[in-house]
């Protein structure tokens, strides 16, 4: 305080300050454990034998086991908000607080390189959910028990010995569908032609893309070839030297097409996509794609039809980022064949 202009040291307002300090100090403490036992869980599903069977595609292994996408930052929580019971912590620390740690062991993960962007986005949200959850059990524990050191510690492995077990669980094969529609001013014909003809394909022609803007590589070019045996193929190149074939399996000139996928071990170089979210992987698959043009007034009306394959342990949640993904796709697979497709007006830029 202040007296006659002399500054005055109050001893509660010293401690209060040094309670504050104590409190900011010992989070920090709190923050980086959990983030440490995040990021150690992570390199143990990588490399733990029992954890990973690279002879089976029928289950899951490694971090794609819901033993390690759920109940690793769910333990986090519930560890950051115990350490911290003494404080009293608040609701919003209960709630967020959590998030810190966990988003400093993803961090750590994409530092280390053992994560790309792509797996990173698609898990940051649910890790942030489950270390939610996680904090509102510590919360609900703090209450009523007081956990042993022992106890807290046995939990913590309690993902390993899960994610053992879960090894035995077949993957689940379900297909979804993605549906798209718009309008071009452009005749069936024209549009036929990008179909099977594109070339030169810019990055700022699919703009908008988000699962581009996260690591999906962008396509460069889909040609229409007939092989010696008179089969239509159609193939693709994408960015990071991807490249895979689309064997057609219908054909009506100007009208329908519809086309399966067909990819090779070198069709994905190393780092072109994250191994978890690898097309035509165990995870992720597409399965056929079909484009049906309808002349309208005005132009012609072009549908897409994208049938995909999720298989994880965690579909109720894996299965809306692949929406996600493949309805943003679609959506600006469209844009691009518009932009093309339609003539510029005069002094316009086309874009």
């Amino acid at each position: 305080g202040r007296r006659h202009g002399v500054l005055t040291y109050h001893p509660c307002q010293g401690a209060s300050m040094d309670r504050g300090q104590e409190t900011a100090m010992s989070r920090v403490k709190i923050f980086f454990v959990g983030a440490a036992y995040g990021l150690l869980m992570r390199l143990a599903f990588g490399i733990a034998p029992f954890l990973n069977d690279p002879d089976t595609k029928a289950r899951a292994s490694g971090p794609m086991l819901t033993s390690f996408v759920v109940l690793v930052p769910m333990l986090i929580g519930i560890y950051t908000v115990l350490s911290a019971r003494r404080e009293s912590p608040t609701m919003s620390f209960v709630l967020m607080g959590p998030w810190a740690p966990t988003l400093c062991f993803v961090a750590g993960t994409a530092v280390l390189l053992i994560e790309g962007s792509i797996c990173i986005a698609m898990a940051v949200p649910i890790f942030c959910l489950m270390a939610s959850i996680g904090g509102l059990i510590g919360w609900a524990l703090a209450k009523r028990v007081q956990p042993q050191p022992g106890t807290m510690n046995t939990l913590l492995l309690l993902p390993l010995l899960a994610g053992y077990a879960e090894t035995h669980v077949t993957l689940p094969q379900e297909i979804r569908q993605s549906t798209a529609s718009t309008h071009i001013a452009a005749t069936p014909e024209a549009i036929w032609r990008e179909i099977n003809h594109a070339t030169s394909i810019q990055p700022e022609e699919m703009k908008g893309g988000g699962a581009y803007m996260i690591g999906v590589p962008y396509p460069l070019e889909a040609i229409t070839h007939t092989t010696p045996e008179g089969e239509r193929v159609r193939k693709l190149r994408w960015a990071k030297n991807v490249s895979f074939d689309e064997p057609i399996t219908a054909w009506e000139e100007n009208r329908f097409v519809r086309w399966t996928y067909a990819f090779k071990p070198e069709s994905f170089p190393p780092g072109a996509l994250d191994d978890h979210v690898l097309i035509g992987g165990k995870y992720f698959d597409l399965v056929d794609t079909s484009y049906r043009l309808t002349p309208e007034a005005g132009g012609t009306r072009l549908d897409i039809v994208v049938d995909y394959r999720v298989s994880t342990n965690f579909n109720w949640y894996a299965a809306w980022w692949g929406r996600v993904l493949v309805d943003d796709s679609a959506q600006a697979i469209l844009r691009f064949y518009k932009n093309r497709g339609e003539p510029v007006p005069t002094g316009l830029p086309k874009g």
